[in-house]
């Protein structure tokens, strides 16, 4: 199983404006384009389950529906403290099968086959528990979009694999933007380049996790 870290950042590191900010209100300021949108659409297309946090969500409102190789979508699975809104297009995506990872007991999802409720205990740290759960559920491509608290815990683990960064033309420098990796990490993370490419001035950049060091 590889887990694969899909971002866009800004040249400053950012990832959004905003905790909540929406894949339109980034296409208008220019921080992603259609060649980005198309690269995530076909890494979806080969991909087992998305692994996200519960804002990236809100913000998008629901899932990418894209077939796989297998002929169906993937697996979403969702980490939240609080829930997730009833009312979110998330929900009635029937395709896309549900996990929601959660510290709270007390969380109460829509009831569907399809939806299936993990709690983690607090100590421990989610991403180890939900990779197993990946394995042991026979997935082989995992993708990691995020946001920052989200790629912080499984980078912590050790469990990703590989990194698609689209690096895009500005800085957004407010104080309320979010970062592709909220500190803190016990020990930095090295990578490989492996390849590199431009689409007008974005630049999409391939890289592998040294995990010897």
């Amino acid at each position: 199983m590889r887990i694969i870290n899909v971002m866009a950042a800004s040249l400053d590191g950012k990832i959004a404006g905003h905790s909540l900010e929406s894949d339109r209100e980034r296409r208008d300021y220019g921080f992603t384009n259609k060649a980005d949108q198309e690269f995530v659409r076909h890494q979806l297309t080969t991909a087992d389950a998305v692994v996200t946090g519960a804002n990236s969500l809100r913000a998008s409102q629901g899932a990418w529906q894209v077939p796989n190789h297998k002929g169906r979508c993937a697996t979403w699975v969702v980490l939240t403290r609080t829930g997730l809104d009833p009312s979110l297009r998330f929900w009635g995506q029937s395709e896309v099968a549900k996990w929601i990872v959660t510290p709270s007991p007390d969380l109460v999802i829509p009831a569907d086959p399809a939806n299936r409720l993990i709690v983690i205990p607090p100590t421990e740290n989610p991403a180890t528990l939900i990779a197993k759960d990946l394995k042991d559920a026979g997935y082989e491509k995992i993708l990691l979009f995020g946001g920052g608290h989200v790629n912080r815990l499984f980078y912590e683990a050790g469990l990703v694999d590989e990194l698609f960064l689209t690096l895009c033309p500005l800085m957004l420098g407010t104080p309320a933007a979010s970062s592709l990796l909220a500190p803190p990490l016990s020990k930095a993370t090295h990578f490989r380049l492996v390849s590199s490419n431009n689409v007008g001035d974005l630049v999409f950049l391939n890289y592998t996790v040294n995990k010897a060091l």
